[in-house]
């Protein structure tokens, strides 16, 4: 957090708020409001979106009758522009410089309420403010100081457990009740069905946001002969975006060349629901922690998840447990890659588990 940018942000709104905005003292806040306008950001990666799914879902649920905006991401444009548990939809980059406009096309529908589920602080507060919304809350991931706090009814300190949980847990400030909400994250785009589902498909996802949770190339290279020795029926299909083009060379490059026809290159090839019909289609994904893990749990298929530095206890799968193997290893500081520590016959054998 950028102390900083909380102040400016923080004593603009104590100018900003009085003139022009409609933000309400926090202790005016009650569950018994019966919000007719709602506006929920998600405005970073991919899976951050699928996980907060669940919480949208909730939402709606409590209020059927309420117009939801959705504040999300450019690049998540073709997951929620056709998203039949939201009314609108505004896409912002959590750039400041893109922050009045894109406030003011939120601000036509009249948002009486805020909840960030994921976005950047304290831009996303402002935002909320300048679309006019008289109360937020946030489910944050760094201590706000108490001078911020008149902004936001809740949270202020980062919540331990699974990232989707974190999300309902914000809910029972709104009286939305645990034991009423499916945990399950869900597809929200059009997709269509492949037909090879007679084939033994295993998906690789080669890279990941994070280049020190990505697996190295030569571990998947093993890994896919190690498959094709033991059942040469086997298809792999490499996915991944086109900024991990560079693994999908070095793979294809170190791959034996009598194994060249079981692979299929899909990196950089796909759009997202063109991605979301390959996974679907797949008897496994062996992937790290990333988007298309999330899309796979979502689609209820088998995963083999590689955890070191990141905790599946916290963004592993979090449904359909008894079709998902997680790989965890406690960070070894000795290795001079910390995914090094996770070996092939491992992750082999969690395949055939599934398999």
């Amino acid at each position: 957090m950028k102390l900083k940018k909380l102040k400016w942000v923080h004593n603009f709104l104590n100018i900003y708020n009085p003139l022009f905005g409609k933000m309400k003292k926090t202790d005016t806040f009650s569950s018994d409001i019966q919000f007719n306008s709602i506006l929920i950001f998600s405005t970073t990666a991919l899976g951050d979106f699928m996980f907060n799914t669940p919480a949208i879902r909730a939402i709606r649920a409590h209020y059927p009758d309420a117009h939801i905006t959705l504040v999300s991401s450019e690049k998540n444009r073709l997951l929620v522009e056709n998203y039949d548990q939201i009314d609108s939809v505004v896409y912002w980059d959590n750039k400041i410089r893109n922050l009045l406009p894109i406030a003011l096309q939120a601000k036509k529908y009249k948002p009486e309420l805020a909840v960030i589920l994921h976005s950047h602080l304290p831009y996303d507060v402002l935002f909320a403010v300048v679309a006019g919304c008289q109360y937020i809350l946030r489910n944050t991931y760094d201590v706000i100081p108490e001078w911020f706090r008149k902004w936001i009814v809740a949270e202020y300190k980062p919540q331990s457990g699974h990232f989707i949980q974190r999300k309902l847990n914000l809910l029972k400030s709104l009286d939305i009740i645990e034991k009423d909400i499916s945990p399950e994250m869900e597809l929200t785009c059009k997709y269509t069905p492949l037909d090879d589902s007679n084939k033994v498909i295993i998906g690789f996802q080669l890279g990941t946001s994070s280049p020190i949770r990505t697996w190295g190339v030569d571990k998947f290279v093993q890994l896919a002969e190690k498959l094709i020795e033991s059942n040469p029926n086997t298809i792999i299909k490499l996915i991944g975006s086109s900024r991990e083009l560079s693994l999908s060379s070095v793979f294809l490059n170190k791959i034996k060349p009598e194994y060249s026809n079981n692979i299929v290159d899909l990196i950089g090839k796909t759009t997202l629901p063109e991605l979301i019909s390959h996974i679907e289609n797949m008897s496994v994904l062996v992937t790290g922690d990333t988007g298309p893990l999330h899309i796979a749990i979502a689609l209820k298929k088998p995963t083999v998840s590689l955890f070191v530095t990141a905790d599946p206890k916290i963004s592993g799968p979090y449904q359909d447990m008894d079709i998902h193997q997680v790989i965890k290893k406690e960070y070894d500081p000795s290795y001079e890659h910390p995914m090094e520590q996770i070996n092939t016959d491992e992750v082999f054998k969690a395949i055939h588990n599934i398999l």
